[in-house]
């Protein structure tokens, strides 16, 4: 494996630290009220710094949005990989992406109560594979949820549309853990949320 040179080590770092505050400021005053100067400061870089690593707020924006998605299809292909049973796989995907959300709230506040971003009229690439991100995402629990329809564990019904409510569930479980500042980890939820989703999908 070659080896990092320090130059490049302190490049990533300073660039993690930009997205890390990019990730705080997105979430604390939404994309259209954040700025350039807000971020810079929250991340102890001058305005100019920020601008040797991203060409404007909105490269910055979904750039942070992309890589937080990477590292969640990540996690999720890794843990499931671990199971054969389409049963046991769906309760792992619920169990990482609420251990994740738990992990990275700022990054669910962003995705889920700033929509109006991925439907605005800036048009560029970035836009739209942070979109065709989230889609693998859903297609990743429709291929499980493929399995358990054709081993006759699951409702044959639409696989996306069952993928799409099991999203839909934690999405809230998650969005009702963070609004009420419960206590509890949200992953606990993960057996309620399966036996709910399986409850209704299960095969009679």
């Amino acid at each position: 494996m070659e080896k990092v040179s320090r130059k490049e080590r302190e490049y990533q770092m300073r660039r993690e630290e930009i997205l890390k505050a990019a990730e705080k400021i997105f979430a604390q005053n939404g994309f259209y009220n954040s700025t350039v100067a807000e971020i810079a400061k929250e991340s102890e870089f001058a305005i100019g710094t920020l601008y040797q690593f991203f060409t404007n707020k909105e490269e910055l924006y979904y750039t942070m949005m992309i890589e937080k998605f990477d590292l969640l299809y990540q996690m999720l292909q890794s843990e499931v990989s671990k199971h054969s049973r389409c049963l046991d796989k769906l309760g792992c995907v619920v169990e990482v992406v609420l251990s994740f959300i738990e992990q990275h709230v700022d990054f669910f506040k962003i995705f889920t109560w700033e929509l109006n971003v991925l439907n605005s009229n800036m048009n560029n690439q970035l836009k739209d594979q942070l979109i065709s991100k989230h889609f693998a995402y859903i297609k990743l629990i429709s291929d499980i949820i493929t399995e358990g329809i054709q081993e006759g564990l699951l409702n044959d019904r639409s696989a996306d549309d069952l993928a799409t409510a099991l999203v839909g569930m934690m999405n809230v479980f998650s969005f009702n853990w963070i609004y009420n500042q419960q206590q509890d980890a949200l992953r606990a939820k993960a057996p309620t949320i399966v036996n709910l989703f399986l409850n209704g999908a299960r095969q009679t």
